[in-house]
């Protein structure tokens, strides 16, 4: 399974792991995605929207998790 790339979103004080860093229509590098080919707007990237809903300009493209493969355990 290929590594996840988080998209870590705030200040330091208030960080925050963003939706699309889960979601199964998300590039590889995370500025784009299915829904939004130019770009994830910053309400969407921020959580200020929950994509599970329709937002504007999505082209009926929502959230989807992706779907992980088996947990593997690592020596501590």
């Amino acid at each position: 399974m290929a590594p996840v790339n988080f998209t870590i979103v705030g200040n330091a004080s208030n960080l925050t792991v963003s939706q699309c860093t889960f979601c199964a229509h998300r590039s590889p590098d995370g500025t784009n995605c299915r829904a939004f080919p130019n770009g994830i707007p910053v309400e969407i990237l921020f959580n200020e929207h929950d994509h599970s809903t329709a937002f504007e300009g999505d082209n009926g493209i929502l959230y989807q998790p992706v779907q992980l493969g088996e947990a593997v355990k690592v020596p501590a």
